[in-house]
């Protein structure tokens, strides 16, 4: 499997050295990151060296921002696993095929998944881009040492036995383990659910903490109405998986 990039081996301290406390509380992202994304009044393009997939435009596209989250993970996917765990409708997934990436989609709801497989026979993608696993609720759904990276959106909070799942998801992730984490923010937004079901900044990563990762920072503007965290275990890079 393809190393993700000297991004996800720069200590804490040097990333959050870029960025200057928020108004809300949160960690302000002030750097800039080039993406090769293309977006025109028909659809939006995304190409890779295996696939190239058409994706029509979305409301969503606005305050989602998918390019940021790329951007956090390696300028080139190519190669890379990526969990998308909780895929949903595929927003995330079909993007991070179309950047290179090898996507597992987890989904623990049937009918998800047979839009999931729907769409990947649309797109003609291949079992070598694209896997779609149905697990059961709790359960990441991924083998011992299967993946790079892990992406949770929206769902984080959600999630009931947060010890064991994340054990679960460790033993399945390589070292050093980077896990990305998009949240809402703890505040009224046009879109999202209510404030009341939300988690603030320092809930959010005192779980990711309480779970085994040792290196946790998050993003405020990089994405409207939410926050972009980063995770990973840096520290055990060189020691076996537990």
């Amino acid at each position: 499997m393809k190393k993700m990039a000297h991004l996800l081996y720069i200590p804490l301290v040097l990333l959050l050295a870029c960025d200057e406390p928020a108004g809300n509380g949160t960690i302000a992202d002030t750097t800039e990151v080039p993406v090769a994304t293309s977006t025109g009044t028909t659809g939006t393009t995304l190409h890779a060296p295996t696939t190239k997939i058409k994706l029509e435009p979305s409301e969503r596209d606005a305050w989602q921002k998918p390019e940021e989250l790329m951007a956090m993970m390696d300028n080139d996917l190519t190669g890379l696993v990526i969990a998308d765990l909780f895929a949903d409708d595929g927003y995330f997934t079909f993007r991070l095929v179309a950047a290179g990436a090898h996507v597992i989609a987890i989904e623990n709801d049937p009918a998800k998944v047979a839009q999931l497989e729907a769409k990947k026979k649309e797109f003609e993608l291949t079992d070598e881009q694209l896997t779609i696993r149905a697990v059961p609720v709790g359960d990441p759904g991924i083998a011992p040492g299967e993946v790079d990276v892990a992406v949770i959106v929206h769902q984080f909070a959600g999630i009931k036995d947060k010890k064991t799942y994340f054990e679960m998801l460790r033993r399945g992730m390589l070292p050093p383990r980077p896990l990305f984490v998009i949240e809402w923010q703890k505040r009224e937004t046009p879109v999202g659910p209510p404030v009341a079901q939300r988690l603030n900044e320092d809930e959010v990563m005192d779980m990711l903490g309480g779970v085994g990762f040792t290196d946790i920072g998050a993003h405020s503007l990089k994405m409207p109405y939410q926050v972009l965290y980063f995770a990973s275990d840096p520290i055990d890079e060189g020691s076996d998986m537990e």
